[in-house]
């Protein structure tokens, strides 16, 4: 009996190859994600009905949730009470420094560069992700993809492409009413609630905030849309097993894309702000 027929053997094998997989499934996955994104020509060019549908069903979402007004108005609930704690836990931390008074400085500097987009991001793997990875997966495991590709359709441009495409327009809506939600928890809270005055806050809030944040936390929430749709869309479209399959394959892309979204903010905020100088705050 060899060595890799033993007990010890299979073990130390498996041990032994568990990188090679990890490398292996990495390299998977760039392929993936390259090939993706080089079919945006052909997405944007020729399946444009398609486009247009996944734009309507992203943005607008399917059932009870277009009702309410899909993930634009989902997200905007979600960064509102994410405000609405960010304003409860800086207003208490200023008033023991007796600087409540900064709290429109907080919102200013709290909101753009850090809570929105990674609200955002998180908002966007819970709804609009893990949609997809369901849906791909839905079509691996009763071979409409096989089907797509039997009668010479791309399956990877029509199915993955195009939601691509449809994620990077409607981030802009929901990237706006996250905005919009942070903006207004954050105020209503030490405005309303705490009673610190309308003209303080609003004082410190138009004096910190930079059109350059804004612009730089647009840049953020497009760098987390796209990594989170990509990670979405993979494990869907490779997703196997049957319907428990699929439902494996959800709970791996949300959880990857939970940890990618904090990677990808941590990474693009160090580009952006490692040498930021937008405000200086002197005795």
């Amino acid at each position: 009996m060899s060595f890799t027929d033993s007990s010890a053997g299979r073990v130390a094998v498996k041990v032994l190859g568990a990188p090679l997989r990890v490398l292996d499934d990495l390299g998977q996955q760039a392929a993936f994600y390259g090939s993706s994104i080089g079919w945006t020509y052909k997405a944007v060019g020729r399946y444009k009905k398609e486009q247009v549908r996944l734009i309507a069903e992203v943005g607008m979402s399917n059932g009870a949730l277009a009702v309410i007004g899909g993930s634009s108005v989902i997200s905007l609930f979600i960064t509102l009470f994410a405000g609405v704690t960010g304003g409860v836990q800086t207003f208490d931390a200023l008033k023991n420094l007796s600087l409540e008074a900064l709290g429109g400085f907080a919102s200013a500097l709290l909101n753009p560069r850090l809570l929105v987009p990674i609200v955002c991001g998180a908002a966007l793997a819970a709804t609009v992700g893990s949609g997809f990875t369901a849906q791909l997966g839905a079509m691996r495991v009763s071979e409409e993809i096989d089907a797509l590709e039997v009668i010479g359709v791309r399956s990877l441009p029509y199915l993955v492409t195009t939601r691509l495409v449809a994620g990077m327009i409607t981030i802009i809506p929901i990237f706006a009413m996250s905005m919009v939600g942070a903006w207004v928890g954050w105020k209503t809270t030490q405005v309303d609630f705490f009673g610190l005055s309308e003209g303080t806050y609003n004082h410190y809030m138009d004096t910190f905030m930079q059109w350059s944040d804004i612009l730089f936390s647009f840049a953020q929430a497009i760098g987390i849309a796209v990594v989170v749709i990509l990670i979405h869309t993979y494990y869907g479209y490779t997703a196997s097993g049957g319907p428990a399959g699929v439902g494996q394959a959800v709970g791996k892309a949300v959880r990857t894309s939970l940890i990618a979204v904090l990677g990808v903010e941590l990474c693009i905020s160090m580009a952006l702000y490692a040498n930021s100088d937008v405000f200086r705050i002197s005795g």
